[in-house]
């Protein structure tokens, strides 16, 4: 339950800054530094992630222990994964809705 409740703040946490990225995007150019800086969240979080499965799978020598690690770090991964997937959501639903920019929200 504990776990759900962090999920739940941080999902609040995420529309909460939707809803002030929405008050504050009034051209293209503050869109593009949105989707910038989305893009190198993504890359930093990955190569973070990466790194931690490669120490893990250099350093731990007991088998049942490094794939349990290596479990828990790619759940990790996966709800990191979910997480990101549904802020990009709530951002390009708000810039969608108000019509902001005349693209929609793309990786790069």
């Amino acid at each position: 339950m504990d776990n759900q409740s962090n999920w739940k703040d941080l999902s609040d946490d995420i529309s909460e800054i939707s809803r002030k990225i929405k008050s504050n995007l009034t051209n293209d150019e503050n869109l593009e530094d949105l989707k910038h800086s989305l893009k190198n969240i993504k890359n930093s979080m990955s190569e973070s992630i990466n790194e931690l499965f490669q120490i893990v799978e250099t350093t731990v020598n007991d088998e049942e222990i490094k794939k349990d690690a290596l479990n828990v770090i790619s759940s990790l991964k996966n709800e990191i994964a979910q997480t990101v997937e549904s802020a990009k959501e709530k951002v390009s639903e708000m810039i969608n809705h108000e019509g902001i920019g005349s693209q929609e929200y793309e990786e790069e």
